[in-house]
């Protein structure tokens, strides 16, 4: 997928999770930095790709040394990431676990870190559905041949998700801002 595909599809996922777990609610300002991370996490792993938005905004050119579709789009590679931003973050602001409790105060810097972590993780399975694939295992093991359902990378069925991503999160936010506006009564 493209950066922007990513990016508003992994969004919708999550924010639809938020909606149907019924916790969007409790702490906007934390669901809205989830959402915010989410996005940015999902352009993360194509860090390794010489033109791609987050390797032209990155300082250190990591093309140069990782192929596109290597580590960054591994399972390792997003094991390495997530502890790896866990510890930075917590050395800078100590994260607290995050509860999805009304009666907790928002853990925003928590929801920045899963946010991140969510959306890598998400880039991921939606490229296993590419032509190119993922090799979930490298690089202990190569996995040969296409997945069974594939899309083109920027091709007309994934510019159909995307499209279709755009309304959902369009359609949820409404929804969420509504029930902000003119809460139901809880029986």
């Amino acid at each position: 997928m493209l950066a922007q595909s990513h990016r508003i599809f992994s969004i919708a996922l999550v924010e639809f999770g938020l909606i149907a777990t019924d916790s969007f609610l409790t702490h906007p300002a934390s669901n809205i930095a989830l959402l915010l991370a989410t996005g940015i996490g999902a352009s993360l792993p194509d860090i390794d790709q010489h033109n791609s938005k987050v390797s032209r905004k990155s300082p250190i050119n990591f093309s140069m040394f990782l192929r596109h579709r290597g580590i960054t789009h591994s399972l390792l590679g997003w094991i390495i990431f997530a502890v790896i931003l866990y510890f930075l973050m917590n050395l800078l602001i100590p994260l607290k676990p995050i509860q999805l409790s009304p009666f907790v105060l928002p853990n925003i810097w928590g929801s920045l870190w899963l946010g991140l972590v969510i959306g890598y993780f998400l880039h991921l399975v939606e490229d296993s559905f590419s032509k190119q694939g993922v090799q979930w295992l490298a690089p202990f093991y190569k996995k040969k041949g296409r997945p069974l359902l594939y899309y083109k990378v920027g091709g007309p069925f994934e510019k159909f998700l995307a499209m279709i991503a755009y309304i959902a999160v369009i359609i949820m936010t409404v929804y969420w801002v509504w029930l902000m506006i003119c809460p139901m009564p809880r029986a």
